[in-house]
C-alpha cells in the first residue's frame, strides 16, 4: 500500500445508517440472539499481516448491552465503546445472514 488509507467518519456513519435500516427491516427493531457469548480476535492482531493470530478471546453480548446502553456512570472511551459495538454488529450480521 502506497498511500494511508483514509476513512472518512461521515461517510461511516452514513453507511452505518444505511445498513441498520436495512436490518431493521428484515429483523425488526429488537434482534433476538440464542447466544452470548463469541470469538473476538484482539484489533492489534487483526491488522498484523506479518503473523498468523494465535490469542482469541472471548466477548459477551450481555456485556456489550450493557456497555453500550448509556446507563453506566463513567464517560466513554471511543476504543472501548467500538470494541462492544463491533460484537454487538456482527450478533446482528449473524441473525441477517440466518
Amino acid at each position: 500500500m502506497a498511500e494511508p488509507l483514509a476513512i472518512d467518519l461521515d461517510n461511516l456513519r452514513t453507511a452505518l445508517t444505511r445498513v441498520l435500516d436495512a436490518c431493521e427491516e428484515q429483523l425488526g427493531r429488537r434482534v433476538i440472539v440464542d447466544h452470548d457469548y463469541y470469538w473476538h480476535l484482539p484489533v492489534d492482531s487483526a491488522f498484523d499481516m506479518s503473523r498468523q493470530p494465535t490469542v482469541f478471546t472471548v466477548g459477551q453480548l450481555s456485556d456489550d448491552l450493557l456497555e453500550t446502553s448509556g446507563e453506566l456512570v463513567e464517560p466513554p472511551t471511543a476504543w472501548h465503546e467500538l470494541a462492544h459495538v463491533i460484537g454487538l454488529l456482527r450478533a446482528v450480521e449473524l441473525q441477517v445472514r440466518a
